[in-house]
């Protein structure tokens, strides 16, 4: 659990305020930058799992990958603005991205739906619009050398869509969905993501380009024109079959108030066979402007708060409130793993913004190697107590007979990796000289779990419809409150010591009031920047 005493967490010249989701590949939070003169602003971080950076492939990729997605430059991407590596005591990896305020058109398109209502044709248009501009930019990007760089996003979907207070929309995660599917090959030897919104060749396995986001994107408009997901089935075997072979219905047909010049921009874009879809993302956004009037920026804006205005209120008072002072920020605690006893302290910060490197390709690397007093100070300590603690274990045992001196011999510690928890009847009592031993909570869902939130959570696994928590050993019955497929809220409670638990979904009971009238939480699983 988080020490209140512990101080803020430093990720190099970042300081993590304000978890927003956590996920198989990595966790998300809202940092402050920190610089000479005062410098301060408010970024995302993407922190990857330690125990993924074991794997060298997907480390080489993700960072690889993470360093083209820098050099997507429009309006209408964010992109990764620096890549900080943590070698001391462990290694650490994050990504660094501009913060836009703003909510993701998959937690617009669910507030729309609550309100029995879709979003307008004329604002839909305009978010689409925007999003195949960012498409563009991203396809046509050329390197330092001006060499196409061959970006395809691969995980075009409502949660990688931006929608900003300043009504203008923004893809996010370009490159990273490339290095989260090599992760799911090596484990399974087969690829994964969000079989939804996937192009036929991309769900076989087989090669992708440009047109494979131009399918994703006909997909996201199809469900967001229809309020009704288009290729979701019982499994992904039973989605694949879907997306092979179902007959695709034209928008208007589920819903008569949908222009019909639509649908053959819907069905272009989602034609199976990759030569007969838009070849670019510039096509589908011409013949989109030519087929309805696109809303302006400020009537998306308008819209957005209409709807949205609630979740992110919660969400910037909540951060008002940590930048204030008011509420501690995240705790250095939350940079230990199982075995890890002191936060990190020595870093290499990698790439960076390439508006700065004179060549393509080149990585920059700076080691921070000043130890300050406290430091100093903490080692000192730190000998002299082990030093006592030895003196008093010869005392014990000269004091014992031989039997007693074996019995009474530390248990060998087990290997880094996440250890069992005791049975529920059974709850650990630390002592003094104790080390806590990290505890491993399966969650299952009759769903695949998107995110996951648990109090005190150190590492989150996500693997479909399965989670594997770990977490520090705890007294008290924790709250579990998860994401599933089709933004679906679920809950579960851990009693101490519990190794499994299931996650039911949560029945609708207000937008700011529990049925007994207590006020909820702010609603951060609905963040501007997806589950990683």
């Amino acid at each position: 659990m988080q020490d209140p005493d512990a101080p803020p967490l430093r990720l190099g010249n970042y300081e993590p305020l304000l978890e927003l989701a956590s996920g198989g590949m990595a966790t998300v939070y809202i940092a402050r930058q920190i610089g000479a003169a005062g410098f301060e602003r408010i970024v995302v971080v993407k922190r990857v799992h330690r125990h993924l950076l074991r794997h060298r492939d997907f480390y080489d990729m993700f960072r690889d990958e993470a360093r083209v997605a820098s050099m997507v430059r429009h309006p209408n991407v964010v992109p990764v603005i620096d890549v900080v590596e943590v070698t001391v005591p462990d290694r650490e990896l994050f990504l660094v991205m501009d913060y836009i305020e703003s909510s993701s058109l998959a937690t617009l398109r669910k507030a729309s739906h609550e309100e029995a209502m879709r979003i307008p044709v004329p604002i839909l248009a305009r978010i689409m619009y925007d999003t195949l501009a960012g498409l563009h930019a991203a396809h046509t990007a050329v390197d330092m050398q001006g060499e196409p760089l061959g970006v395809v996003h691969r995980d075009v979907s409502p949660q990688n869509i931006i929608v900003g207070v300043d009504g203008s929309t923004r893809l996010i995660d370009f490159g990273v969905a490339k290095a989260s599917h090599r992760l799911t090959e090596t484990k399974s030897g087969s690829v994964k993501g969000k079989y939804s919104y996937m192009a036929p060749e991309q769900a076989r396995g087989q090669d992708v380009d440009l047109r494979t986001d131009i399918f994703a994107a006909g997909v996201v408009l199809h469900e967001c024109l229809t309020d009704k997901r288009l290729f979701r089935g019982e499994n992904e075997l039973d989605t694949v079959r879907r997306i092979v072979e179902l007959v695709i219905p034209a928008p208007s047909s589920l819903q008569p108030a949908i222009p019909t010049a639509l649908d053959a921009v819907v069905l272009k874009a989602l034609a199976r066979p990759p030569g007969e879809r838009f070849q670019s993302a510039n096509d589908m956004m011409e013949a989109l402007e030519h087929a309805v009037s696109l809303a302006s920026h400020r009537e998306v804006s308008a819209y957005l708060e209409r709807t949205c205005g609630p979740r992110l209120a919660e969400r910037r008072d909540a951060l008002r409130e940590m930048l204030a002072g008011h509420v501690a920020p995240l705790a250095v605690e939350l940079t230990k793993d199982a075995d890890q006893s002191q936060p990190s302290r020595s870093i290499h910060v990698i790439g960076g913004n390439t508006q700065s490197e004179s060549t393509a390709g080149r990585t920059a690397v700076e080691t921070t190697a000043r130890i300050d007093t406290r430091s100093r100070t903490t080692a000192v300590i730190a000998v002299a107590v082990a030093a006592l603690c030895m003196g008093a274990l010869v005392f014990v045992l000269a004091h014992h007979s031989p039997s007693d001196a074996i019995s009474a011999a530390p248990t060998p510690s087990p290997s880094p990796t996440l250890s069992p928890s005791p049975p529920p009847s059974q709850t650990p009592t630390p002592t003094p000289s104790a080390v806590a031993t990290d505890v491993l909570v399966e969650l299952t869902a009759d769903a695949p779990i998107e995110s996951i939130r648990v109090a005190g959570s150190k590492r989150v696994e996500l693997a479909g419809s399965t989670a594997h928590v770990a977490l520090d050993p705890w007294a008290a019955p924790l709250k579990v409150e998860a994401t599933l497929e089709g933004n679906r809220k679920a809950t579960a409670t851990l009693d101490p010591g519990a190794t499994q638990a299931h996650l039911v979904v949560a029945k609708k009971i207000g937008a700011t009031t529990t049925a007994t009238g207590a006020t909820t939480k702010p609603d951060l699983q609905g963040n501007p920047y997806g589950t990683p």
